[in-house]
């Protein structure tokens, strides 16, 4: 029997740089075959001062360099190193992946937050046996970060919202740690610090929603795991009294006395408290009993979409839909008309399905495209004067679980040409890559005409049967009413599929009348 091939991710975190080696399956999670991990606090240096120090780096280069020796004995045929918020904003970052680069070969992906998050859902809904179940009521899940913390709400199978906040533990312990020696009551004000931007989330959070499941995730969990007397390694489950005990513990000892009675690292010590402090508001805001603590990490995200993309793996949840669902959210605050969106959609869809052998892009441009769609009149909320571009505005400010950044201007630019002039040297747009600019001139294009076909918002189109004849785009349609106006849009806005493709959109009318 063939030898599976076998896959590597490395995560550069804020506080902790880990390895994990496995092999992969089509029809099984990844089987982990090592783990390597060392403490290092990169995000001190980047939430204190703004940069990473030389020193500090040093020591990462020197750690990463041991991964890659690693890595050789194993034969290893593709290694993703990811890295998060500590990178994400240091002023030197990349002078700092420059130096990694040159000296351990690996080339460092700083994730954005939406994509760091977005990788985590997917680690734990893996991981977790009955996650489906479990979000089919009310479900919380708090990610609890070094940097921030990223609140995700689920209801009825369904994605509903989440919002990210610079909460977290790292971040906290270094930001108050003058305020320390000022006071006998630090955890109170570590409380009362926590507190103030939870009420800023209550005011954005959805309205309605009963919570009966808490799922906490974090680079914390194993060692707090590990103190309340569970499996740092397993899934877990922590009582809400067990919880309050875990809180009186760490309130009595000092870091450095837990660190030398349990083996926990003197770094990880001391972000317990807080990180426990989070936890603690969120049982009492939720009102549930019991906490689920997946064991899940980014590592174990990174391997699960090295098995989807080389391996066909289908893990049990969809993040992709996820995606879609946070769109859609952001659609419906801007009260974006839903039956005409419904209907661009679904002819854009179309249209992208039928015509791939003229654009040639691939599934994610697919998944960008109907962002772009439930997103290109979100703008008229703020103007409905050149709402093109208060929609790409909007998008550009908006952060949408599982996008990049890149991906984000994707959309947003897709969503802003969808009317108006389109030019490839437009002042910004002219900043992105070359390759990045097709891409948005080809899924403009295929919006232009889905929104020319519903021009008077009215859905006059019962049914769109897409065709490609030799310099024709045919768009067969079925109506009983006049399209007219619909016909005159497709002229004007099917210019630029034209000149792309060089085939000419035109409409053949069938009635629909009986």
């Amino acid at each position: 029997m063939a030898r599976k091939k076998v896959y590597a991710a490395i995560d550069v975190g804020s506080t902790e740089i880990t390895l994990k080696i496995a092999e992969l399956d089509k029809d099984a999670l990844p089987r982990v075959l090592e783990t390597l991990q060392r403490t290092l606090p990169l995000g001190t240096d980047t939430y204190t001062s703004g940069a990473i120090s030389q020193p500090v780096l040093d020591a990462c280069l020197q750690v990463l360099e041991g991964f890659v020796r690693t890595l050789e004995g194993y034969r290893v045929a593709e290694c993703r190193a990811v890295a998060t918020s500590a990178f994400r904003e240091a002023a030197n970052r990349d002078y700092a992946l420059d130096q990694i680069e040159r000296h351990s070969q690996l080339t460092l992906n700083i994730l954005d937050n939406a994509e760091e998050r977005s990788f985590h859902l997917l680690a734990a809904s893996s991981r977790l046996p009955d996650f489906t179940n479990l979000i089919s009521q009310g479900t919380l899940i708090v990610d609890v970060g070094s940097g921030s913390i990223q609140v995700t709400v689920y209801d009825k199978g369904q994605f509903i919202f989440s919002q990210n906040m610079l909460l977290g533990s790292l971040r906290i312990r270094d930001l108050l740690a003058d305020l320390e020696r000022r006071t006998a009551d630090f955890a109170g004000l570590m409380e009362e610090y926590i507190a103030s931007d939870l009420d800023n989330y209550r005011l954005l959070e959805p309205k309605g929603i009963l919570y009966q499941n808490l799922v906490i995730l974090g680079g914390e969990l194993p060692y707090l795991k590990r103190l309340a007397g569970l499996d740092p390694e397993a899934n877990a489950v922590l009582g809400t009294e067990q919880m309050d005990r875990l809180v009186q513990l760490l309130l009595s000892e000092r870091p450095s006395d837990l660190a030398s009675q349990s083996g926990i690292p003197v770094e990880h010590a001391t972000l317990l408290l807080p990180t426990a402090l989070i936890l603690r508001k969120f049982v009492l805001y939720t009102g549930v009993k019991h906490l689920q603590l997946p064991s899940a990490d980014l590592c174990d995200a990174v391997l699960i979409d090295f098995a989807r993309q080389h391996y066909g793996f289908k893990p049990p949840h969809d993040t992709r839909q996820d995606t879609l669902n946070a769109s859609r959210y952001i659609a419906r605050r801007y009260h974006v008309n839903q039956h005409h969106t419904a209907f661009v959609e679904k002819a854009a869809l179309l249209l992208f399905d039928e015509t791939v052998r003229l654009h040639r892009l691939d599934a994610r441009a697919r998944l960008l495209l109907q962002v772009a769609v439930q997103l290109h009149d979100a703008g008229k909320y703020i103007n409905m004067s050149k709402h093109h571009i208060q929609s790409r505005s909007l998008i550009l400010a908006s952060e949408i679980i599982g996008l990049s950044q890149r991906e984000t201007a994707l959309v947003a630019w897709t969503a802003g040409f969808h009317i108006g002039p389109f030019a490839m040297d437009l002042p910004g747009f002219s900043d992105l890559p070359q390759a990045d600019r097709v891409v948005v001139a080809k899924l403009t294009a295929i919006l232009r005409i889905a929104n020319a076909l519903d021009s008077g918002h009215q859905q006059k189109i019962a049914s769109l049967e897409v065709g490609l004849e030799p310099g024709r785009l045919v768009l067969q349609v079925k109506t009983r009413h006049d399209i007219l106006l619909e016909i005159w849009a497709l002229e004007r806005q099917g210019r630029l599929f034209w000149q792309l493709f060089a085939h000419q959109p035109v409409i053949k009318i069938r009635s629909s009348r009986t």
